[in-house]
Order: structure tokens, then C-alpha cells, then sequence
């Protein structure tokens, strides 16, 4: 309904210039005069003005000169005649000249009124007789001039024109009461008659000037927002690589973008889109083959205990200089960081394109890593240190699971990686065999004696290597180097830990995203956009003729046929069917019955030479009319199409980015105000922290021909991490948050979601009923094995660890993003997960008396030796007892 308005318009401008094109009584120098004032308004090539208004302007001779005339009168009119035409041909050139139209418009509108007014007295006095009416219609239309084409303010629009009414009125009262002899007794009611017009064309100018130029304020909005909405398109679309990119590489981003936004096209409704994008039923598997490719795994020795002692803010300041460094020295050594595991660093060289030299890419980034670690001890004196292990081989890389996507790789080679790191020692690179044949000995090394301290490596009989550093002679040394001790060991290890690493100046995480500099509405109105909106304009204002008709009665009519256009606040339906009976009605009678009454009036008292043919030119203008509609509706269309457009890409987005971050996080990292240099960390008073494997997979994992090395295997894992990450969709586990998946072991949250700072205000039964819906999570994910089992004809089993307590998280890393927790609470909770049972759910005492609260049975277990923390209590969480309690679920 939002063109009624518009074609109402169009439609009346139809009818006055119709009207216009059949009485209009001068000369063809009108046609120039109108091209002009539309000119002034709207500057258009003369290309496109002056056509215009000849195709609707009647082919009528000036009005000749009688023999009575004298030759002084002739020569003024032709003088006056020539003259206005040289004025509106060099206006015209100063109106294509942008510079002087924007500096004098004014005065420049001032003389193209000046000369419309010289034209009309002089129209007035060169004619044979004058009359009341006379040059009528050309003042009306100097008026509407001023209104709707001519560039005035309107207080200064109505001085003109009433100036211009005045001038006419007092002109003709001189003129028919001084120098005509003969008495006319209706000259006051014709002359007041005339000035009733005027006042009518001034009222409908001043009203159309107020539409109008709300209605072109309307239509630079509307424009304004297309071409915001095209750059914010643009500025999606960078986004949206940019993120892709700091995520997945090139190869599979791509494959994985086409395929959302396939379903997110096919899905019209925005209800149904919102549903896509939260339960995303997306089980296609993204998983690629590569061989030839060195793997580094690094530790970074020390740092747990450095962690407990710092603040969220330094913690994660720390872990993002440090990991920014480590991609900065991995960019320059060609390899690919995988992922972070809480302090643990993990890289690929030959991903995605294959290279030659990716065992020295590992050992040399290894050896740079070290380095970077020596100096951090040598200028903070905080006893940290590097160990580092690469291994060559053969890897599968891509992407499992439908949330929280990160890219991995799996395969036997990888696992030997690890197991190498583990099997290292601080300070050194640790390489297997198959390493050191592809450095074709660029270092020189030393036995490793790795199978002495990693079980893996002596069952797999590895013979492994430590690379001497070519810049450290006394690399060679197994043992660490102690610590500088200086005066800087007065402040805590923590804080001269992040003061130095401040200085590396590492990239803040999604700083790329930040893709908005410079961009405002304002800085759009370009060159092309001004030419874009002066079409638009032009479209919009095709010029409301004046009422040129020469009885009064005709001009009632007209004026009626505006009121009905214009004023009457009715349908828009009503209004077309009015018009159109009006014009009808007046085509029939008029221009069919009594069309040689006006041709005889014209030829026989005014001494014209008025031609009997139908007018066949206003056949042009609907035709045009209709392409301007045309224009309308395509410029419409186009604009909701790339709204729609940037909805879909918002949509995939915002799919893109809670796939890498939690939504409350993802916020923060979009919005506008959105500052660079912010690192988001946070300090969670209770948070459950829950590690579901599946250890069997690892024996079901075989690299053969059958299984197509492996690929099949990754296949089944793929499909339960997808049933896993499907009842994260379920509301019953809105809370729940996937943080991350390692191999074929799940790891995810409750109590993150929600505004910063609501933790803590949290009460003590909220934070149960987060434990109990974790549990209840993980005795689902229990379930949802089991069916996969049924299906497959496999025997898995989840092994789950669950733990609560305070976490700190936080998104780090320059290159690759990540969102994290760290903290006793989570390292805990792994060895939950570790140091239990199969099919079994193994919790702390503490969250066994949360758990007894809620209604579940816990059965001890007993004390057990836990890496790092000694003896622990532990419980087993009595899983078939959970159906019969729901307490603090909701």
C-alpha cells in the first residue's frame, strides 16, 4: 500500500498536464522556460529536460501580430522573445555547472522567475486585444513554478507568488480600466475571480511544496537506507570470512558457509529461520585426509601453578600474550595452530597445502617457543619453562559436531605427538624418528630416552630424539636453568609475569571483526549516490503543471480536481475513480462534441492559428508514467531483497559466531560499541563443569584401506558429538554450554550463560538446580549413546567426570579466537573423567552433597590418587535413580 500515495500522484499530474497540453496558449519558448525550472530544482542533462516537456506542449503558433500593431511592439516582442531565450540557455549552462548551481541557486531562481514574468507581460501586451483572463494560466504556472520547481524556501516561495498574483491583478485593472474605452461591468468579479485563482494555485504550490519535500526527505531516507543497507551487506560479508577465516581454513569454511546458507534460504519464515539457527540439524561430516605433515605439542611447564595466584585479568592478559605470540611465531614458521587446550599449544605444518619442509617449520617453531619462554624467565624470574614434542605423519583434519565447531585433527601420528610433549623434558624439542629423517640433518641432536618417562612411547617402542638449539650451546643440558633472581621478585610472579608480556603487544581476539572504521550514513552521500538520488528526485518530480485553462469555469474544475487529489482525505481508490470520470467526461464533451469552439475562438477573436488534429503527443506520457512506476516498484523490490539478503547473513552470523563463542559472549564481540583493546574475561563464583569421553573409541579407531584410513571412524564419532550437541537444543538444557570437544571427550558448562555479574547474585538453589541439570545432561548423553549403540552395533560406554567451584573464562588467542575456563574447578573435573569408571558418573564430595540435596543417590567410592592434588574422596552418581526426583531442574 506504501506506491498509493506515489501513483495518486502521478495520476494527478497526468490529468494537469493534460489539461496543460490542450489550452495552453503560448509559444514554444514555454517548453524551454519549463525544462529550466525543473533544471533549477533538479539538475538533468539536457537530454533528459527539454524532450520532456515538448512532447506535451500543443503545436500552437505565437500569436500573430495584427497589421494595426506598429513595428515598435512587434520588435519588442521579438526582442523580449530572443532575449528570455539567451537568459534560459545560459541559466541552463550555469545550472549544469554544480559548483555555481549549489553557490547561486537563489539568484538563479530569482532571474528564471524575473523572466517568467517578463515573458507573460509581454505575452500580455503584444496580443490583440487584452482581456480579464488573459495570460491567466501562464501566471498560474509561474506560480506553481515557484512552489514545485524553483529552488525557494517556502516563506520565500509565498512572497513570490504573491508578488506574481499582484503584479498581474494591478497590471490588468490599469490596463482595462485606464486605457480601454469601452466599460466592462463584470471587470471587478473577473478580476476578483482571478485573484481567487491565484489564491488557489498559491494554497495547492504551498501544500505541494510541503509534500514534496517530505516526501523527498522520505525518498533520500529510503534511498539512504538502501545504500546503507548494501554496505552493511558488504560489511557482513567480511565479517563473515573474517570469522570463518580465524576459525577454519579457507577450504572448509567455504564448503561449510554454502551449505548453511542453502538452508537458511530455503527457510522463508523468520520464526523457522530463528529455529535453524538455534537447532541446526547439520550432520555433514568435514573431515579431509593429508599426509606428510609434521605435529608439535607444547606444554607449557610451570604454568598451572603460576595460574592459581592470578586474578581473571591477568590470567587471561597472560594466556592471550602468550598464545598471540606463539601464532606469531607460528605464521612465521608455516604451521597452523590446531587448538588450546587450558595450557597446552598445538600446531600442524603441511595443512592445508603440502609442504616440504614441515618437519624444520615444527623443530624451528618448537625451538622459537623455547626461546620465547627463556626470555620471559630470564626478565620476570618466574620459573616456567617450554616442552615441546613434534612427530611426522599422516593426519585427518576437518570439523565433527554441530556446535562450538573448531578445527581439529586425529589420527594415530597425533596421538603420538602428544604422548611425545608428555614424554619430553622443559627447555627441549622432542622429535621421533620420523622427524629427524625429514630434517635431512639440519640440527643435531641427542637420544631423547623418551619410553623412560611416557608408558606409550617404550609400549610403541619409539625411539625418539631431543634437537640441540644451534643459538644455546648449552642446550644440551637436560636440566632446566634456574630462574634470574633479581629485585622484580618483590612483586608476585603473576603480576611481572603480565607486565612483560603486555609488551609483546599481542593481536586482542576479533579485533579483524572491527571492520566498521570510518563508516557513517553520512559518508555514503558519494558521487554516484548523489547521481543515484538526483534520479530518484527526478522520478518523483515530474512537473505539476499549472491550471492553464482560459474560462473560469475550466478552472474550477481543475482546482476541484487538485482539492480531490490532494486535500480530501479519502481513499485512494475513490480518488482514481473520481479523476478518472472527470477526465473522461471532459475528453468526451470538450475535445469530441465542441472541440471547433475552441478553434474558432482561437483563429477568429485571438487571431491564432490553432490547428483541428487531435493532440496525439499526450499520447507519450503514459507510457512514461508507467516506467516510472516501473522504476518504483524495482527500486522496492531491490531494497527488500537485500534486506532479506542481510537478514539471511545476519542469521548466519550470528549462527557462525555463538558456534565459536556463548551468545552472551558473542554479544559483546558485535556490538558497536565494541572496543578493540577490551580482552572479555570473567570470574564465576559456581559453575559445573562436566568431561563425558568415550575411551572405547580409541580402540575402535584403525587406520586401513576398509575404513578409508581412518575416515569412517571419524564418521561414527561425528555422528554422536551431532546427538550430543542436538540436546543442548532441548530447554531443559538451555543452561548447559558446550565448551569444547578433545578427541572423542566432551566438555561442557553450566551456570555461564546469563549478564555479567548474575552469578553472583544467584541464590544457593539456583546454583544447585545447575548441578543437577548438568548431571541430568550427562545421564542424556548416557542415553543418547546407548541408541547410537543399538544402531551401530558397537558396545560404548561414557565415562563422565563432574565437578563445581569457581571458574575464570575468557576468550584468547590473535589468530584463532577461542573461548575458554580455566581454574582448580576444571582441572579437577577432568580428572574426574580420567580416574573413572565406564558408564559410570563420577563427582567430588562436595558436589555429592549438592547432589543428596537434590535427590539423587550417590554411592561412595573411596579415596583415589588424583594427578596433582593428591587423595581425593569420590562419589558415583546412581543414574537410575534420577527419573524419580525433579527438583531444581526447571
Amino acid at each position: 500500500m506504501q506506491r498509493w500515495p506515489s501513483l495518486s500522484r502521478d495520476l494527478l499530474t497526468l490529468t494537469l498536464c493534460v489539461c496543460l497540453t490542450l489550452e495552453l496558449s503560448i509559444n514554444p519558448l514555454f517548453s524551454l522556460s519549463l525544462s529550466l525550472s525543473l533544471s533549477l530544482q533538479r539538475p538533468l542533462p539536457l537530454s533528459l529536460s527539454l524532450p520532456l516537456s515538448h512532447k506535451y506542449v500543443l503545436y500552437l503558433s505565437p500569436p500573430p501580430l495584427l497589421p494595426e500593431q506598429s513595428a515598435k511592439d512587434h520588435c519588442a516582442f521579438v526582442s523580449v522573445v530572443s532575449g528570455s531565450l539567451c537568459v534560459f540557455l545560459a541559466v541552463f549552462v550555469l545550472v549544469c555547472t554544480e559548483m555555481l548551481s549549489q553557490r547561486w541557486r537563489r539568484l538563479l531562481g530569482l532571474i528564471v522567475w524575473a523572466t517568467h514574468l517578463t515573458m507573460g507581460y509581454t505575452f500580455i501586451f503584444s496580443g490583440p486585444i487584452i482581456l480579464p483572463w488573459d495570460q491567466v494560466p501562464f501566471f498560474l504556472f509561474i506560480i506553481f513554478t515557484v512552489y514545485t520547481m524553483l529552488p525557494f524556501k517556502l516563506w520565500y516561495a509565498v512572497v513570490l507568488s504573491f508578488i506574481t498574483s499582484l503584479s498581474h491583478i494591478l497590471v490588468l485593472t490599469l490596463c482595462l480600466t485606464i486605457y480601454e474605452d469601452n466599460y466592462n461591468p463584470h471587470l471587478a468579479n473577473q478580476l476578483l475571480s482571478n485573484a481567487v485563482v491565484f489564491l488557489c494555485g498559491s494554497v495547492v504550490g504551498a501544500f505541494h511544496k510541503v509534500l514534496m519535500e517530505k516526501t523527498l526527505r522520505q525518498t533520500f531516507q529510503d534511498t539512504l537506507r538502501c545504500l546503507s543497507m548494501r554496505m552493511k551487506l558488504e560489511i557482513e560479508k567480511r565479517q563473515q570470512e573474517n570469522l570463518l577465516q580465524s576459525v577454519l581454513p579457507v577450504y572448509i569454511s567455504m564448503k561449510m558457509k554454502l551449505a548453511i546458507m542453502e538452508r537458511l534460504q530455503d527457510c522463508k519464515d523468520k520464526e523457522e529461520q530463528q529455529r535453524m539457527v538455534k537447532d541446526n540439524n547439520f550432520h555433514s561430516l568435514y573431515v579431509k585426509r593429508h599426509e606428510n605433515v609434521s605435529i608439535l605439542y607444547a606444554d607449557i611447564v610451570g604454568f598451572t601453578r603460576l595460574a592459581s595466584d592470578c586474578s581473571p585479568k591477568e590470567l587471561v592478559i597472560m594466556l592471550n600474550e602468550l598464545f598471540g605470540k606463539f601464532d606469531q611465531i607460528a605464521k612465521e614458521n608455516e604451521c597452523m595452530r590446531i587448538k588450546i587446550l587450558g595450557d597446552c599449544y598445538y600446531c600442524v605444518s603441511g595443512l592445508p597445502v603440502s609442504l616440504p619442509k614441515h618437519a624444520k617449520n615444527c623443530v624451528k617453531m618448537g625451538l622459537d617457543m623455547c626461546e620465547a619462554i627463556k626470555q620471559v624467565r630470564d626478565a620476570t624470574g618466574v620459573d616456567i619453562n617450554m616442552r615441546v614434542g613434534v612427530h611426522s605423519g599422516n593426519v585427518l583434519c576437518g570439523v565433527i559436531g554441530l556446535r562450538k565447531w573448531q578445527f581439529d585433527v586425529w589420527s594415530h601420528d597425533v596421538t603420538l605427538a602428544n604422548h611425545m610433549e608428555s614424554g619430553g623434558l622443559p627447555g627441549r624439542v622432542h622429535i621421533t624418528e620420523a622427524t629427524l629423517k625429514h630434517l635431512n640433518k639440519a640440527y643435531e641432536v641427542e637420544d631423547g630416552n623418551g619410553h623412560l618417562r611416557d608408558p606409550y612411547l617404550k609400549e610403541l617402542n619409539i625411539q625418539t630424539y631431543l634437537v640441540i638449539d644451534p643459538r644455546d650451546p648449552s642446550s644440551h643440558s637436560r636440566s632446566a636453568p634456574k630462574p634470574r633472581v633479581n629485585d622484580g621478585l618483590k612483586m608476585r610472579a603473576s603480576v611481572r609475569m603480565t607486565r612483560y608480556l603486555e609488551s609483546w603487544g599481542a593481536v586482542k581476539p576479533f579485533a579483524h571483526l572491527q571492520s566498521r572504521e570510518g563508516f557513517s550514513p553520512d559518508a555514503i552521500v558519494n558521487g554516484k549516490s548523489r547521481l543515484l538520488l538526483l534520479l530518484f528526485d527526478w522520478c518523483n518530480s515530474i512537473p505539476w503543471l499549472s491550471l492553464p485553462l482560459p474560462q473560469y469555469s475550466v478552472f474550477c474544475c481543475i482546482l476541484s480536481l487538485i482539492a480531490c487529489g490532494v486535500f480530501l482525505r479519502v481513499s485512494f481508490e475513490l480518488k482514481v475513480l473520481f479523476l478518472t470520470l472527470a477526465s473522461t467526461a471532459y475528453y468526451i464533451i470538450i475535445l469530441n462534441i465542441n472541440r471547433k469552439l475552441f478553434v474558432v475562438y482561437g483563429n477568429v477573436l485571438l487571431g491564432w492559428n490553432c490547428s483541428r488534429t487531435p493532440v496525439n503527443e499526450c499520447y507519450g506520457f503514459p507510457p512514461f508514467s508507467l516506467s516510472c512506476f516501473r522504476q518504483d516498484f524495482l527500486l522496492k523490490y531491490k531494497n527488500r531483497t537485500e534486506q532479506d539478503e542481510i537478514e539471511t547473513r545476519e542469521n548466519l552470523n550470528r549462527l557462525l559466531l555463538e558456534n565459536v563463542l556463548p551468545a552472551h559472549v558473542a554479544a559483546l564481540f558485535v556490538g558497536e560499541n565494541k572496543k578493540n583493546e577490551d580482552l572479555y574475561y570473567k570470574s564465576y563464583d559456581c559453575v559445573c563443569v562436566m568431561f563425558a569421553s568415550v575411551p572405547d573409541f580409541k580402540e575402535f579407531y584403525t587406520e586401513c584401506d576398509i575404513n578409508k584410513e581412518g575416515l569412517e571412524c571419524l564418521r561414527l564419532l561425528n555422528e554422536i558429538i551431532a546427538d550430543f550437541d542436538e540436546l543442548l537444543s532441548k530447554p531443559k538444557f538451555s543452561g548447559v554450554e558446550k565448551i569444547k570437544t578433545i578427541g572423542s571427550t566432551y566438555m561442557a558448562a553450566a551456570g555461564l550463560s546469563g549478564t555479567p555479574g548474575q552469578e553472583n547474585n544467584q541464590d544457593r538453589e539456583r546454583q544447585q538446580a545447575q548441578i543437577g541439570n548438568m548431571v541430568e545432561f550427562a545421564i542424556a548423553l548416557i542415553g543418547k549413546l546407548d541408541g547410537i549403540n543399538r544402531h551401530s552395533f558397537n558396545s560404548f560406554r561414557l565415562r563422565v567426570g563432574i565437578n563445581h567451584g569457581p571458574v575464570i573464562a575468557g576468550v584468547i588467542g590473535a589468530r584463532k579466537p577461542q573461548y575458554d575456563i580455566w581454574g582448580n574447578t576444571v582441572n579437577v573435573a577432568s580428572r574426574m573423567e580420567s580416574t573413572g569408571e565406564l558408564g559410570k558418573i563420577q563427582v567430588t564430595v562436595e558436589t555429592s552433597d549438592v547432589l543428596h540435596k537434590l535427590g539423587y543417590s550417590c554411592e561412595c567410592r573411596g579415596l583415589i590418587n588424583v594427578k596433582g592434588k593428591g587423595e581425593l574422596k569420590t562419589f558415583f552418581v546412581c543414574t537410575d535413580m534420577s527419573k524419580q526426583q525433579g527438583l531444581g531442574l526447571s
